[in-house]
């Protein structure tokens, strides 16, 4: 059965209805016209002429600089925050998993305290046991929830999303304060326990959706840049890489057949190059320099890409 579309704006209280999700030709989450104004500040304006629409067992990747509106949008699809537009949501709120950026719980209660009341089966469950291991958490049961680290309570909050096998699954930057052994382990477990479902994750971690995500939403100051396949994205923003450098470097090597693009850290730029012959030739030309030059994730010089042709249009029309 279909949800209902669910909006609510001005100041009032954003409410979340959501009904069982039956027909796999439906998206399971669809998003139009989805508007948020703080203040003065328009924080997101998604396109009222077109639906954002994510089926079931899609993995979207959600990425975009910090202000983006990332966290504003997860917000209004879990009903946290007041909205203009329109979300319809095919799933019952037992198929529905979450785990926010920053999570607010501090009950004084020890792990296993909590762990037993949300998966409501005993600690010495086989398959609750089995999950435990899985998100290294089984040494940390009779620690206080209050005095776990960043990272041991994102296992927590991860392990606590994922147990009941949702069939959607909302992630908030899932790896930050975890090393790089965890963050692939953990990675590794989410790709396991989502397989066929669905799942919308954020993340300034490009790797972590480079061979997971098989559709990519990018945000810019809470408007949509891209929404679509990675094929898709990749056949409307060609490159073969982006090498970044200092920005000082700027004339100091010959770049002026190459598309230069200014990073927002404002200290490096990325340089698009289109094949393997034309990356060898910058990369010799900035070793015989003496320049320091790093070949990013294609992921991220996508994207690189894409927001920069979106902020040229922007200043276009102005």
């Amino acid at each position: 059965m279909n949800s209902e579309s669910n909006s609510s704006g001005g100041g009032g209280a954003a409410t979340f209805q959501a009904r069982d999700f039956q027909k796999p030709a439906e998206p399971i989450l669809s998003l139009k016209g989805v508007r948020v104004k703080r203040w003065r500040n328009q924080i997101l304006d998604l396109p009222q002429e077109e639906n954002i629409d994510i089926f079931l067992g899609d993995t979207v990747g959600l990425i975009g600089e910090n202000g983006a509106g990332k966290t504003t949008l997860i917000n209004c699809i879990v009903g946290k925050m007041a909205y203009q537009g329109s979300i319809e949501r095919n799933f019952s709120i037992q198929d529905f998993g979450v785990q926010f950026q920053s999570n607010d719980y501090d009950p004084p209660v020890k792990v296993k305290e909590l762990v037993e009341a949300v998966c409501q089966k005993s600690a010495s469950n086989p398959e609750l046991k089995a999950g435990l291991k899985e998100f290294e958490l089984e040494e940390l049961l009779a620690k206080k929830v209050k005095k776990l680290s960043g990272g041991e309570r994102k296992r927590l909050t991860l392990f606590l999303a994922v147990f009941k096998k949702p069939k959607l699954l909302i992630l908030d930057e899932p790896t930050s304060a975890l090393d790089y052994q965890k963050r692939r382990k953990i990675l590794h477990t989410l790709k396991v326990a989502m397989d066929k479902k669905t799942v919308l994750i954020s993340t300034h971690y490009y790797d972590d959706i480079e061979d997971w995500a098989n559709k990519i939403l990018i945000l810019d100051k809470g408007r949509k840049v891209f929404f679509g396949t990675i094929g898709e994205l990749e056949e409307r923003y060609p490159l073969y890489s982006l090498v970044r450098i200092p920005i000082e470097a700027r004339g100091k090597v010959d770049s002026k057949n190459l598309k230069v693009i200014e990073l927002d850290d404002e200290v490096n730029l990325g340089i698009v190059v289109q094949s393997e012959k034309e990356e060898d030739s910058f990369l010799a030309l900035c070793q015989e320099a003496a320049i320091p030059a790093h070949r990013e994730e294609k992921l991220y010089g996508i994207y690189v890409l894409a927001l920069n042709e979106f902020r040229e249009k922007g200043q276009e029309k102005q």
